[in-house]
């Protein structure tokens, strides 16, 4: 295996990294130690579980006493495949039919257990369509994703959900995570990426007993 087949699809984490308005804070780095001063370089974040490219375990939106939290993820579900399906034709802020989603889910074979990752043209930068304005999947398109028992939904977008929707209207989440299928948010890099399948890798931290986490996730062509 050499490095160069696998592309990642990782943010790289900043503190200018956008976050989903209003209320998600952005990331904060700060100096424990330094060079110049210890001896040695050492930093202190100040990071929500939701920012960057990040996976949300079912314990997002439900009970830890009923559903998994992030270091629950086995390894299994680390190392798969995947497809990756192409939505850059929308217009920003537009839904994703179950028949759309159907017509190209067939076309690449997605199967149960896989990764299934939109490419909607997303790149995580201080805008209104990629903060306010971004693609989503229609309701119907969640429930087909669970009929079809895949692993995990990732999205270039920041959340999964139709942009300015409610807690109580965030039917992706509220769909996927009580049936344990997890959700990765804020991808990048898909243009560097055709639509097709692929090997796939994804590593959560596993913090204990928590909801979510910062992901590296890649992929590589089959």
């Amino acid at each position: 295996m050499q490095a160069s087949d696998w592309t990642d699809l990782s943010q790289t984490l900043t503190e200018d990294s956008p976050t989903l308005p209003p209320l998600h804070p952005a990331p904060e780095f700060e100096d424990f130690a330094t060079l110049e001063e210890d001896d040695y370089n050492s930093t202190i974040l100040h990071l929500e579980t939701h920012c960057g490219t990040h996976m949300d375990a079912p314990t997002h939106f439900l009970s830890k006493d009923e559903h998994r939290t992030i270091d629950e993820i086995r390894l299994d579900e680390m190392l798969t495949e995947g497809v990756i399906c192409d939505f850059t034709d929308k217009e920003p802020g537009e839904g994703v039919s179950r028949a759309e989603l159907a017509e190209q889910a067939e076309k690449y074979d997605l199967s149960a257990g896989d990764y299934l990752i939109w490419d909607c043209g997303m790149k995580p930068e201080d805008t209104d369509e990629y903060l306010r304005n971004f693609v989503y999947p229609e309701k119907g398109a969640a429930e087909y994703m669970v009929e079809q028992d895949i692993a995990c939904f990732a999205i270039d977008a920041l959340s999964a959900d139709k942009p300015g929707a409610a807690l109580e209207e965030h039917h992706v989440h509220y769909t996927l995570l009580p049936e344990d299928i997890l959700i990765i948010e804020g991808v990048d890099n898909l243009d560097q990426v055709e639509p097709g399948r692929y090997d796939v890798i994804c590593t959560p931290i596993s913090y204990a007993n928590r909801d979510g986490s910062q992901v590296r996730l890649l992929v590589r062509p089959q």
